[in-house]
């Protein structure tokens, strides 16, 4: 493999995620496709210090989603949205070493980096492949980490938008208006009791983040954007998401009634089952890994049977 990409990727040689002939038969369809389209779940960013709401002592078992995330709830009662999400954003800023006496005194919040999985998606556009990169994630790392083509489902939390007058303030704006509320309700260390709703500066109305609520519409044109590259690209990657709840689950069959190939990469066993090639372990790991053999792979000048979709 070249040094100067493996280095690029963090790889190592004791990474042990994804065997061998799993990831040359992956690379192969890759390397044979111009177009990639990638399916990313919340797995993806786990490695970045980005929990999954979903596990067992996440975000959602300590908060109701179909509660504290509704749309109609956020009408009338926007501070309980307001409480879990500062509690998501406390829990990155301690995973990456921050106190909270910092973010309040400092007024800024560590947040969670991009991790090589990330990375190793830009390493494949830059191989000269077309790479849409499709993310249930609100986190906003693929963009961080620099992939070109991202389409956001369920929107983004570094944003907020006025129910009112529709200005757009980026997420440092919530965090000025929460470090700026009385120091003795701030530092209570009750979110839930402090009321806390963040107000847009220009006419006073509720600024609601850029994410997608239950009950509302995905962004216009999102989902649009989404079916037409998954439709459009030989080989589908499916990362991090257990592929049991739509949009997820319609990838499979979208791909496969175009010819293509689905390869799923994953912590545990989820879409074994659909994946004309399933890879096995942490993303961080087996992404890089994967895109370092399409690299040798190119770099032998292996012939490139160009899978066309019909």
């Amino acid at each position: 493999m070249g040094s100067h990409l493996d280095a690029h990727l963090g790889l190592t040689d004791d990474d042990g995620s994804g065997d061998d002939e799993s990831l040359e038969r992956a690379a192969e369809l890759i390397h044979n496709a111009s177009s990639v389209s990638v399916f990313t779940g919340a797995g993806i960013s786990v490695d970045s210090g980005i929990p999954d709401f979903r596990s067992r002592g996440g975000l959602w078992d300590r908060y109701d989603p179909f509660h504290y995330c509704d749309y109609e709830v956020f009408q009338h009662r926007p501070h309980l949205f307001w409480t879990m999400a500062r509690e998501l954003v406390l829990d990155i800023h301690k995973g990456q070493g921050g106190t909270v006496e910092e973010a309040l005194q400092t007024g800024q919040f560590r947040t969670a980096p991009p991790n090589a999985g990330h990375r190793a998606l830009v390493a494949l556009e830059q191989l000269g492949k077309t790479v849409t990169v499709i993310t249930q994630n609100i986190d906003g790392l693929h963009k961080a980490a620099g992939s070109t083509h991202v389409v956001e489902l369920h929107g983004t939390d570094r944003t907020a938008t006025c129910m009112v007058c529709q200005d757009q303030v980026e997420q440092k704006e919530i965090v000025r208006q929460w470090a700026e509320m009385p120091e003795a309700q701030r530092l209570s260390g009750n979110l839930a009791e402090d009321g806390f709703v963040p107000k847009c500066g220009n006419c006073g109305g509720v600024l609601k983040a850029d994410v997608t609520f239950f009950g509302e519409a995905l962004p216009a044109g999102a989902m649009g954007r989404a079916v037409a590259a998954v439709m459009g690209s030989s080989v589908c990657m499916v990362v991090g998401t257990s592929l049991n709840v739509a949009p997820a689950n319609m990838v499979p069959s979208m791909v496969k009634a175009r010819f293509g190939k689905v390869v799923v990469c994953n912590l545990d066993e989820s879409g074994r089952n659909v994946a004309d090639v399933f890879i096995k372990g942490r993303s961080s790991v087996t992404l890089p890994k994967l895109v370092s053999a399409v690299c040798q792979l190119q770099a032998r000048g292996a012939p490139r049977s160009v899978c066309s979709v019909q």
